[in-house]
């Protein structure tokens, strides 16, 4: 009976849900016909994302502004694009996109282009005149600096800023905990993260200048987990924009998040919303969503027919104030000690609270139904007497006819048991080997029968064959941050998808995680195969409905074909798999045909990545010293030091193949650092020789430029070795200062009011640079030697005593690169070059030889 009772508890319950949900379905459905009623015809709007689809800033804004859209129906075509520049940050990918999005774009007239972060809304000001239809553009996510730096000169845009402000986030920590001394600052080395980091340090030293700001932008991974296992009760933990470790390594930003928290003594903060729910206390984030809110109402504005030049730029307040419940509770924390307008979330769920009338109309029925219950007890009493009475008359009846039975049951129920063991032993066995050759979790063929099958399928001599090598777009990401539960749903969807081609010559074999094979019987030729990969990325063109969520991914494919690139399914199954990682270089999305030269590139890449991580470490670089003369009396005044990698495994590394490497996977900035240290050990070792008037040359990158203490590092390392900062020069490209002139200044600035020389190298290389040279701290131009070689080309007419005269008119010192013929020596000195550097007078040489030519020129150390 209490079962009973308990039922229809439920049912009281039931009744009221249902008609709450009845009532909340007709006002959605009385919204939707409003929202889809209009029929105007459509304005088209672009979205632009930075970042790939499933990172859940990108996904904040990105969601916030279709959302606000939907008020406006069909009269609104709202496209989606996504640059992946977290994971890609290569030129390459930019350009494939350029390419890309100009074929998709033709013919399309876009009316607002919504760009998402930094990267979007450059290539948008870049592209918008010839694939975006010169459509107004309307950013957001974007922090003070990079607006300044990336909208500057540009027209017919607004948007809004990205208010970075930890203030009421530091006041808060400071008022949890009033003898907080030192805060971690975890950002990356990436130009926004050194940006970002740059902007909250600046702006903790006002809300409280004793701080003592720790920036972890230059600790491996690991070292960053083991730090915070040991830090004080007066520290906490502030997160900000956090993709990779020192040496380039990209981090999972929701992973890094959630292990910095589980393994930290102290809080954690963090200046992003999507940090939330993964271990930190809390804080004042910046929030995508209303990021994007304040972004739709500009566009909604310039739908209306407000001119956007007429639209300021929104600098408002984007962040909401929000703290975790459990890490409360974790750290001990009052709750009156957080802001008024605190939002706490993961609060215990109290159902009395939220149903208390509910729960107490229950009760109520509850003891009138235990009431009735316990005389409905007294009488099922007496009728269980009256039963037992009653079956003890009949056991006695039946005892005599089951005893006469009961030999025959048992050899019937022994026969019937053996059968039941042989049909399971057989189920069992087919089971078996079913499982062998199928995939458990899809049902589809496995890679042992791709194999087994192989040798049948290669013989049966019906044409060509192409096998693809399919792998699942950022799957790793979706499976960790969404579930393992949730990643095998996507690939059995996948596998659904991508069985809808097939026929009586195509095959599909899972390989492995997220990895499928197809093979294409009897085709004939390259073609063919490309007309089918292109088939399968369209069946991705939409996402998948899984667990209430909508997901989009993407696939890359690799093709190889038989027997063009070989006969053995072993061969194939490589070539597809290099050619797959090539289409995933490329962009994603997308397809490769395997050719020889993939290997080799691809080879020849891995191995110079893989050996560079530990060359500085196992002593492989070198440093060289290139002698700067005098263009009048040729005696050495400056050198310039060049690295040299001597790899045991490759050999004699060119720079201009390891240097972009290491750019591209962060060991530069450790290795510019030991080539400044390396040089300046040199020098100071001459000076102490009495060579005291000879120079040194550093070429500096621009990763080192953006580091915030990278002024620090060379005034100690001048400080080490016992150097004036006036005998070191370091060089910087061209390009390097076209393309980053917002970024470097301030640091050129900081270096030059130190006294350390600033070169610009690699002048005249066809970037528009003369008006930085009267606006920043350059001291001396280096003339490319493109512009050298034109001195004993009579076809072709010299500029080079030109840019002499123009650096000599402005005041700086003018070194010549590149020289290898006396003519063109004689030539530079009639114009009254200062510096000479090349062949002609020596190549790069090791130090001891650098020596032994000082020696050579017949002065004494102390000239």
């Amino acid at each position: 009976m209490i079962s009973i009772c308990f039922v229809l508890a439920i049912i009281i319950f039931f009744f009221i849900f249902i008609n709450q949900e009845i009532s909340y379905g007709a006002e959605v459905a009385s919204v939707s016909e409003e929202v889809y009623s209009g029929t105007e015809t459509a304005k088209k709007i672009l979205i632009l994302n930075s970042y790939h689809e499933g990172f859940s800033w990108t996904k904040e804004q990105n969601d916030s502004i279709i959302t606000e859209f939907q008020e406006y129906g069909s009269s609104v075509y709202i496209m989606n694009e996504f640059i992946d520049w977290k994971n890609y940050p290569y030129k390459e990918n930019l350009d494939y996109l350029y390419e890309y999005y100009s074929y998709k774009y033709e013919n399309k007239d876009i009316d607002i282009i919504i760009t998402t972060d930094d990267i979007a809304l450059n290539f948008a000001l870049g592209h918008r005149a010839n694939i975006f239809s010169d459509a107004p553009i309307i950013f957001s996510g974007v922090n003070e600096d990079g607006t300044e730096s990336i909208t500057s000169g540009f027209d017919r845009l607004t948007g809004v800023i990205e208010v970075i402000d930890p203030t009421k986030t530091i006041e808060t920590a400071l008022k949890i905990n009033p003898s907080l001394k030192n805060i971690y600052i975890v950002f990356d080395n990436s130009e926004s993260g050194l940006s970002t980091g740059k902007i909250v340090m600046d702006k903790i030293k006002k809300v409280n200048p004793d701080l003592n700001l720790i920036p972890c932008n230059n600790m491996l991974y690991e070292d960053l987990i083991e730090q915070v296992k040991v830090l004080e009760e007066d520290s906490i933990v502030y997160i900000t924009t956090y993709f990779q470790d020192v040496i380039g390594r990209v981090i999972d930003a929701v992973y890094a998040t959630n292990e910095i928290s589980l393994n930290s003594r102290v809080p954690v903060y963090h200046l992003y919303d999507f940090g939330l729910n993964n271990g930190i206390l809390g804080g004042s984030l910046l929030s995508g969503r209303v990021q994007g809110e304040l972004a739709s109402n500009i566009a909604k504005r310039v739908l209306q027919g407000e001119d956007i030049d007429d639209i300021p730029v929104v600098v408002e307040d984007s962040m909401i104030t929000v703290y975790d419940y459990k890490q409360l509770e974790r750290f001990g924390i009052p709750r009156n000690l957080l802001p008024e307008d605190a939002e706490i979330i993961n609060k215990p769920f109290s159902f009395y609270e939220a149903y208390r009338g509910f729960v107490n109309g229950v009760i109520i029925a509850f003891v009138i139904l235990i009431t009735f219950v316990i005389v409905l007890l007294g009488y099922i009493k007496k009728i269980r007497k009256m039963r037992r009475e009653l079956s003890e008359n009949h056991e006695e009846l039946t005892q005599t006819y089951e005893e006469l039975t009961a030999s025959d049951e048992e050899i019937r129920k022994q026969y019937d048991e053996m059968l039941i063991i042989n049909e399971r032993i057989r189920e069992g066995e087919e089971k078996l080997v079913y499982l062998a050759y199928h995939d458990s979790l899809t049902g589809i063929l496995n890679k042992y029968s791709l194999l087994e099958a192989s040798d049948y399928i290669f013989t049966k001599e019906k044409g060509k064959i192409a096998l693809f090598f399919i792998d699942i777009d950022n799957f790793k990401y979706v499976n960790d941050t969404m579930g393992h539960a949730f990643g095998d749903q996507l690939i059995i969807k996948v596998c659904a998808r991508l069985s809808t081609l097939l026929n009586d010559n195509a095959s599909l074999y899972r390989h492995s995680g997220d990895e499928f094979i197809l093979i294409l019987e009897n085709i004939l030729g390259t073609e063919e195969a490309e007309e089918f990969a292109q088939k399968l990325l369209d069946k991705f063109d939409f996402g998948f409905e899984l667990q209430g969520s909508f997901v989009h991914v993407g696939i890359s494919i690799g093709v190889a074909i038989y027997p063009d690139h070989g006969v053995r399914i072993e061969q194939l199954l490589e070539y597809a798999d290099i050619a797959m990682y090539h289409a995933k270089d490329k962009g994603k999305k997308n397809y490769m045909v395997y050719d020889r030269a993939m290997k080799q590139n691809f080879a020849e890449r891995v191995n110079i990545e893989k050996n560079l991580h530990g060359a500085l470490d196992n002593n492989e670089f070198k440093v060289y010293y290139q002698p700067q003369f005098d263009a009048k009396t040729q005696k050495i005044t400056g050198l310039e030091a060049l690295l040299r990698w001597e790899s045991p495994v490759l050999g004699n590394v060119s720079p201009l193949k390891f240097i972009k490497i290491a750019e591209d996977i962060h060991v530069i900035i450790p290795i510019g650092t030991w080539v400044l240290q390396q040089a300046c050990s040199f020098l100071s070792k001459l000076h102490n020789m009495g060579y005291t008037d000879i120079t040194i040359s550093v070429n500096i990158s621009i990763r080192q430029l953006l580091q915030i203490d990278f002024c620090e590092i060379v005034q100690t390392t001048l400080e080490e070795y016992n150097l004036e900062p006036e005998y070191l020069e370091l060089e910087i490209t061209e390009s390097m200062l076209i393309k980053s002139f917002d970024s470097i200044a301030q640091s050129l600035e900081k270096l030059h009011s130190i006294n350390v020389r600033i070169a610009l190298d690699d002048f005249g290389m066809g970037y528009s640079s003369l008006n930085y040279l009267t606006h920043l701290p350059i001291d001396t131009l280096k003339i490319d030697k493109s512009f050298i070689d034109t001195i004993i080309n009579p076809f072709k007419i010299s500029l080079a005593g030109q840019i002499v005269k123009l650096g000599k008119s402005i005041g700086l010192s003018v070194i010549a690169e590149g020289v290898e013929y006396e003519e063109q020596a004689n030539y530079l000195e009639e114009y009254d070059c200062d510096k000479i550097q090349g062949f002609l007078y020596s190549r790069p040489i090791p130090e001891d030889d650098i020596i032994k030519l000082l020696e050579a020129e017949g002065r004494s150390h102390n000239d």
